[in-house]
């Protein structure tokens, strides 16, 4: 059954985070850098250029999503652990997640795919 505006609850309410994750599960389960989110309403979500996936969602499909480096600082060593990862917040009605999560994979999965063979 395809899920509607109403099937996602109030925010914050454990059906909401349910439905939101089964969601995720759906459209984004099998792609390289996907893993099932154990719970909340933030997907985390390894796409190798978190700062550059994001710019390349926001200009060529209109999702806004948050770099990951910008939620964390670097390391001692100079590393910014969250650098590599896309913070996507589960939070709109069904259908504008389905279609946002949707554009994701169109849009990131096939890079990701091609960087990690090559």
């Amino acid at each position: 059954k395809a899920a509607t505006g109403e099937d996602i609850p109030n925010a914050g309410t454990n059906a909401a985070i349910g439905t939101a994750n089964a969601l995720a599960d759906r459209v984004l389960g099998g792609m390289p850098g996907y893993r099932a989110p154990q719970g909340g309403f933030f997907l985390w979500l390894d796409v190798s250029d978190g700062e550059a996936a994001a710019l390349r969602l926001w200009r060529e499909t209109g999702v806004r999503v948050l770099p990951g480096g910008y939620l964390g600082r670097e390391t001692a060593g100079g590393v910014n652990p969250g650098a590599k990862y896309i913070r996507v917040a589960l939070v709109a009605g069904a259908d504008e997640v389905e279609r946002g999560l949707r554009a994701i994979r169109a849009t990131l999965g096939r890079t990701i795919t091609e960087e990690r063979a090559g």
